[in-house]
């Protein structure tokens, strides 16, 4: 287990070096990166509140039982 998290880290840890190193090559590719980064990340929250909302709502109809339909007057 201790090898899998230090290759990981030592992972995470390369690619940001090279996403540094390659961003430095030129204004234009950074902040090409960078609207990639902002845009993935917009992404991924939208649809992580989109999905944790939908959970919520789930385990809250279950925990609340099953509802009796609306009778007409």
């Amino acid at each position: 287990m201790v090898e899998i998290t230090t290759d990981l880290r030592d992972n995470t840890i390369g690619a940001v070096e090279q996403f540094a190193e390659i961003a430095s090559v030129d204004p234009l590719v950074g902040a090409m990166l960078l609207s990639g980064a902002i845009i993935t990340g917009f992404a991924v929250g939208v649809f992580g509140v989109a999905t944790l909302g939908a959970f919520l709502s789930v385990v809250k109809n279950g925990l609340s039982g099953p509802e009796e339909p609306n009778q007409p007057a």
